[in-house]
């Protein structure tokens, strides 16, 4: 059963890195591309981009951890689309490197809280208005951090290990309104947070990786289209890791 085109796309995180390159990419498919992020400045200059571009764009603020924001920005979303066509949860956090012995209870309650807790909510209002229509996507991100251990990151991980779970159980739940979940765990990507790493850390990744460079922006935008095609119709449950060979 093919589903119609997809006209709204609501990505959060979408003011930078890899959120932003999906808003520009679904913008050029004459998607409305709702941009949802917690630094409103820069998901207004995002939005107001799309805009100069001829493409449609709006931006609003929410803070994904919490659940009261959450279910006002799809009050909000209501008011402006009769429907919800695709929720890209691409919004997410990464620390510095720390040990559990140093970890503080605040470090771990933040980690899980907006990776976690604030891809959960999200997921949860975009269902109760999906199954409205019978049809929607929902594409989660996750990170090769949650199909492998990463020392250093344990609360990073934990976090992007039960978004592939959430991911597949939630495809079985809603495989009966005709609503598709997929998950992308990314490998080291070409963004802003990947730049806050350190140097030395960065070259021991490249050093693993068979490719031997970073992946971009662009190019997991470029699955997310795909996602948001008929031709991906029969996908649900699935987690696709562009990672350069780094995790087979």
């Amino acid at each position: 059963m093919q589903t119609r085109e997809l006209k709204i796309a609501l990505i959060t995180g979408g003011a930078s890195g890899i959120g932003k390159a999906i808003a520009q990419k679904l913008s050029h498919s004459e998607m409305s591309v709702y941009i949802a992020d917690i630094d409103i400045s820069q998901a207004n200059e995002a939005a107001e981009a799309i805009a100069r571009r001829g493409g449609k764009g709006k931006a609003f603020h929410v803070d994904i951890s919490n659940s009261t924001m959450v279910e006002d920005l799809f009050r909000q979303l209501r008011q402006e689309a009769e429907r919800l066509d695709l929720l890209v949860n691409a919004a997410a956090i990464l620390d510095k490197t720390i040990f559990i012995e140093e970890m503080t209870d605040e470090q771990w309650r933040r980690m899980i809280s907006v990776n976690l807790d604030g891809t959960f909510y999200c997921c949860r209002e975009a269902v109760r208005w999906m199954k409205e229509h019978h049809s929607g996507r929902i594409i989660n991100f996750s990170s090769v951090a949650g199909l492998t251990p990463t020392p250093g990151a344990l609360h990073y991980s934990v976090a992007k290990g039960a978004i592939i779970q959430l991911t597949r159980t939630l495809a079985k739940e809603v495989a009966r309104y005709n609503i598709r979940v997929n998950a992308i765990a990314p490998g080291y990507i070409q963004t802003p947070m990947l730049e806050k790493m350190d140097e030395k850390f960065k070259e021991f990744i490249l050093k693993k990786t068979p490719l031997k460079r970073f992946g971009t922006a662009e190019e997991i935008a470029s699955l997310v289209a795909f996602l948001a095609t008929p031709e991906s119709d029969f996908f649900t449950g699935q987690i696709f890791s562009p990672n350069g060979g780094l995790v087979i």
